[in-house]
């Protein structure tokens, strides 16, 4: 009877140590992310997913909104305000109506927009609809970024889009759960000039808490430099690790930021008209076989990265291929991932 009683203290340590409470599934934010930035996705479209993600027990879905190609729904703030439907954005009155279904079918939408950079459709709009503002804040260094060394147009500019995001997608039956992100990835002079980037952000997350949203951002931008001074509200999406000196997941830990897992080498969807048997049926098998703790790092299977700070992990489906592909293949082409993805 004691050696029994001491294997079930042993083991109840092991499960404690290796198993946080926040790693536990129930606990974990498990949701999808859809690129309707550089690939059209009609209305219907987007209630299809809410229908399927509502079906497989999923609660959450963020909307790429803004990238390059195309700044995908209305914005008085950026001239776009057309009533009619569209294949460039939706309106108002679309956002609106897909806000209430998502709702209806207890599925929260996550509006994703990306500062600094990725900023081209943004700027273009700007060019176009607010020429002298657009010169004030297109960065000198890169033309499709907004400025972020401290240029107080550039700031109140973003600010102005954060809070017609907010306006748009405020859901009520999530209001102290509320989340935006607000980008942070692939910066160009962004680790150059990192104090002016955390700046940046910070004052972008401040706006967003402002709102009652708590801010989300991409990690690759940042060095151990800026997590210093970083606003600990944001959670991390963490895709990958572009250096062994960027900051891995568990600097995110121990610096206290809850953290979300993006991992691109696994988790990043690309649907396309023409692609391998093999190549597909690979990719969907190494989505079922990855742990929520397998982030994109140089050691990613060998080193696990257990910690209370792990918030949820995401799929991801970009458009840079999608564009051949019609609405109803590509729904077809989502719903086949979100099954594999919440049945692993």
């Amino acid at each position: 009877m004691k050696k029994l009683s001491a294997i079930i203290v042993i083991l109840l340590l092991i499960v404690f140590t290796f198993f946080p409470k926040h790693s536990k599934q129930a606990d974990i934010e498990k949701g999808i992310s859809i690129d309707i930035a550089r690939t059209h996705y009609t209305k219907e479209s987007i209630k299809k997913i809410i229908g399927e993600l509502s079906r497989v027990n999923g609660r959450y879905l963020q909307l790429h909104l803004a990238d390059n190609d195309n700044y995908s729904i209305y914005s008085k703030v950026l001239g776009q305000t057309s009533t009619h439907s569209n294949h460039y954005y939706l309106t108002k009155a679309e956002l609106r109506e897909l806000v209430q279904y998502a709702n209806k079918h207890h599925v929260q939408l996550i509006p994703e927009l990306d500062f600094p950079a990725h900023s081209k459709a943004m700027l273009t709009l700007l060019h176009k609809h607010h020429p002298s503002q657009y010169r004030q804040v297109v960065s000198s260094y890169d033309n499709t970024m907004l400025d972020f060394q401290q240029n107080q147009t550039a700031l109140d500019v973003s600010r102005q889009l954060i809070n017609e995001v907010a306006d748009i997608f405020y859901q009520t039956p999530y209001k102290d759960n509320l989340k935006m992100v607000i980008g942070g990835d692939e910066v160009p002079g962004g680790g150059a000039q990192q104090r002016d980037f955390v700046s940046y952000m910070n004052q972008l997350a401040d706006t967003v808490q402002a709102k009652h949203y708590t801010p989300k951002m991409w990690n690759d931008s940042l060095t151990h430099e800026g997590l210093k001074n970083l606003n600990h509200s944001i959670i991390i999406m963490y895709w990958h690790q572009p250096s062994k000196q960027s900051p891995s997941p568990t600097d995110f830990f121990t610096n206290h930021f809850m953290v979300e897992n993006f991992n691109r080498s696994v988790y990043y969807v690309f649907p396309r008209a023409q692609q391998s048997t093999h190549s597909l049926t690979k990719q969907k098998a190494d989505i079922a076989d990855t742990r929520l703790t397998d982030f994109n790092t140089a050691n990613m299977r060998k080193d696990p990265h257990f910690n209370s700070y792990i918030n949820g992990e995401y799929l991801t489906f970009w458009g840079e291929f999608a564009s051949d592909l019609k609405q109803t293949n590509l729904i077809e082409y989502v719903y086949k991932f979100i099954r594999i993805y919440f049945n692993s």
